[in-house]
């Protein structure tokens, strides 16, 4: 038996209503052209909204579909595309979750409930595909801190909070002193007192 969905919706302004509302649509599914727009709609209209051929979809149904649109925000086609999967998905779900609670068999009850794990595992599938897509240009950044103590040794590592190289460096006001040569004097940690000369020894 084939399905004939019902005859397209046409969202027109209302009377005294500002035409501004036309490009809020348009954002509301991340994009700039009426054709994606129309054809996404229609798409969605009747994969996720009751009706029949003699039966409209219902303005409840129409409105409930794009505040959903409007509060997932897509930034372009991809995400719109995306989202109104999302939308559909989710009303498919809670049909199933009512047809599993009207059910007077356990191989209804089977069915109807594995029909909706499924599609709430889907759902749930595609908020984190679209968490990845938005933070796809995300760039994570290293930085790392070289601690050079008396003696020559060295520490390279990533600074984390409580990192205890950092800790040991904080004991070490001279850390910056990398290299020594003989015959110059050595720096005294306390600025009141003298330099220190350095004693070579005799042969």
């Amino acid at each position: 038996m084939n399905h004939n969905p019902p005859k397209p919706v046409e969202l027109v302004n209302a009377e005294g209503e500002p035409q501004t509302s036309m490009l809020a649509q348009l954002v509301a599914f991340g994009t700039t052209s009426n054709d994606f727009y129309s054809r996404t709609l229609r798409e969605l209209l009747e994969s996720g909204c009751r009706g029949t051929p003699s039966q409209p979809f219902e303005d409840s149904d129409v409105n409930g579909a794009l505040a959903a649109m409007h509060g997932i925000a897509p930034r372009d086609e991809i995400e719109g595309m995306l989202a109104a999967q999302m939308v559909a998905v989710h009303s498919a779900a809670m049909r199933s979750l009512r047809q599993l609670k009207g059910s007077d068999t356990i191989a209804q009850q089977d069915s109807n409930g594995n029909l909706a794990v499924k599609l709430l595992r889907t759902y749930t599938a595609q908020i984190e595909a679209l968490q990845r897509y938005r933070g796809k240009g995300d760039q994570k950044m290293t930085v790392e801190h070289v601690h050079v103590y008396q003696g020559g040794q060295a520490i390279v590592g990533a600074i984390h909070q409580g990192d205890a190289a950092t800790e040991k460096a904080k004991d070490h006001p001279q850390s910056n002193a990398v290299t020594y040569n003989p015959g110059e004097p050595l720096a005294c940690p306390n600025p009141v007192r003298k330099i220190v000369p350095v004693v070579h020894g005799q042969g």
